[in-house]
């Protein structure tokens, strides 16, 4: 591709120097910039591209793109434009062919729910014959092959690639998470999306946007994108105070689908019955009743379902055999995932909620599996809003008979000042202790529970590290639980023994002498 094919793509752009640079690839790392290549000058939060640029130059990069028009003395091509990461965008789309043109794509965006129902969509796509591949927070599916996933979104540079290569795996549809920073910061520009899924909005990443009003605005983009377009579903849960501002905004277009358990919504849940192996409710939609079986637990997996249901209809999917298909869908890994096995005296379930809200939904949900007691392993995460770790805490206290507080991943922060946030928001003194080592927070739970209790690890779901000081350690709640769980049941059979020894010994002393 040579800078002349490009620049009509763009927006506005003024352009500087030879329209027949090769370009070979781009980047917006200036380490990786080198000849053929267009570097992009990106502003972040803590660091500005710009500042990249001499570097870039250094480096033997073919063209500057960027938001500062180009110093006197610069000779190589520089295309100045308003907006870089739209530019981004852009370029990415041309250099990769314009992939995503000839892909169906579902979009979730919300503050939890987006990564299961993601997943729920993905299966029932690929279940529906419309070969599908997966961006999500978890891992990036192209098609059949899979890899660990960088970022929940990642940069549109980025995107455009792995949309690429699943078209040349054979998809014809992808489902994604969008996340309220991709949102914000135009990662997504330029898609044409299918079916866009808002699951709901509770407090987080205000240390990032601000007030929950600048949240909820960068959710919306994904909304305008739609309604820009000559189609796409708009699917929204009008259960979610939120998520009815969405619809009062958007509804005109006459796209709005509506879900949750509102009489009258276009797919509505009733008669809804949770089990250890999932959950059965009936589906309200399209002027018919369907039987639903997931085996996926709680009330907002139903939502989950609700919306994935809806997405996998809006992309012309049948509604009967996709119901069908549901019962199948697989466990999201760290979202309500039982690590135990169904005839353990206890169960326990690791869960990625680490915000209030996702909290509550969490402990609702074992709630209503009416065990004995819940003892449940939290922390906060360093690094983020401060504000939500009271609340978290009581969260944690209203739904679990115990509480034991621990690290999550603290990042840069202090573990002990996270812990000492976070206790303020208990109420009750004595149905918590803390532990800032998350594995003996565990080990504490499991020692501690008893026939029908339930233990929930909550916090980091999926992921296999900790991050501490900058560093990622090896650290998977799932596989520590399972370590511990056989180390208590190895001292148990000891302790038996032990024990039996001591009553045969003891039927020994009581027996006369011979004589």
């Amino acid at each position: 591709m040579i800078l002349r094919d490009l620049i009509p793509h763009l927006d506005n752009p003024v352009v500087s120097g030879s329209l027949d640079t090769e370009i070979t690839g781009l980047t917006y790392d200036s380490r990786t910039a080198g000849p053929g290549i267009a570097f992009v000058a990106l502003r972040g939060n803590t660091v500005d591209g710009h500042d990249f640029i001499p570097k870039a130059i250094a480096a033997g990069a073919a063209v500057i793109i960027s938001e500062q028009a180009p110093p006197d003395d610069v000779k190589l091509p520089w295309v100045h434009v308003k907006f870089s990461r739209v530019a981004l965008a852009q370029a990415a789309a041309v250099l990769h062919g314009f992939p995503a043109q000839k892909l169906a794509i579902a979009a979730v965006t919300g503050t939890n729910g987006k990564t299961t129902t993601a997943f729920l969509t993905h299966h029932l796509l690929n279940a529906g014959q419309k070969r599908c591949g997966l961006l999500s927070t978890i891992l990036y599916d192209l098609g059949g092959e899979q890899m660990p996933s960088t970022h929940t979104t990642p940069e549109s540079l980025e995107i455009q690639s792995l949309l690429s290569q699943m078209l040349n795996n054979g998809c014809r549809a992808v489902s994604m998470e969008a996340s309220s920073h991709a949102l914000d910061q135009q990662r997504t520009y330029g898609l044409p999306i299918a079916a866009g899924i808002f699951t709901n909005l509770t407090q987080d990443h205000l240390d990032y946007h601000g007030t929950m009003e600048e949240y909820f605005a960068a959710k919306v983009r994904l909304f305008e994108t739609i309604a820009a377009q000559p189609k796409g579903a708009m699917i929204i849960n009008a259960d979610d105070a939120w998520g009815r501002k969405l619809i009062t905004r958007f509804e005109h277009t006459g796209r709005v689908v509506k879900f949750g358990y509102g009489v009258g919504f276009d797919f509505r849940a009733a008669n809804v019955r949770f089990d250890l192996t999932g959950t059965s409710f009936e589906l309200e939609a399209k002027g018919r009743t369907f039987l639903v079986r997931t085996p996926l637990i709680g009330d907002f997996n139903v939502y989950n379902s609700l919306g994935a249901l809806a997405a996998a209809s809006a992309m012309g999917l049948n509604l009967r055999e996709t119901v069908s298909h549901l019962k199948n869908a697989p466990q999201v890994p760290g979202r309500l995932e039982r690590v135990t096995e169904a005839t353990t005296k206890f169960q326990v379930f690791v869960d990625y909620a680490h915000t209030p809200d996702a909290i509550e939904n969490a402990l609702r949900t074992v709630r209503s599996l009416r065990p004995r007691r819940i003892i449940t392993v939290f922390g906060c995460g360093g690094g983020r809003d401060r504000s939500k770790r009271p609340l978290m805490a009581a969260a944690a206290e209203a739904g679990s008979d115990i509480c034991i507080l621990t690290s999550d991943n603290p990042r840069n922060d202090d573990p002990q000042v996270i812990i000492a946030d976070a206790v303020k928001g208990f109420a009750r003194p004595k149905n918590h202790v803390t532990a800032v080592d998350r594995r003996e927070a565990i080990q504490i739970a499991l020692e501690n529970a008893r026939g029908g209790d339930i233990v929930l690890v909550a916090g980091k779901g999926h992921e296999d590290y900790q991050e501490i000081q900058g560093k990622k350690h090896p650290f998977d709640d799932r596989r520590v639980v399972r370590q511990v769980m056989l180390q208590i049941a190895g001292n148990r059979d000891v302790e038996r023994a032990e024990r039996e020894m001591l009553r045969e010994q003891e039927k020994m002393n009581r027996r006369p002498y011979d004589r």
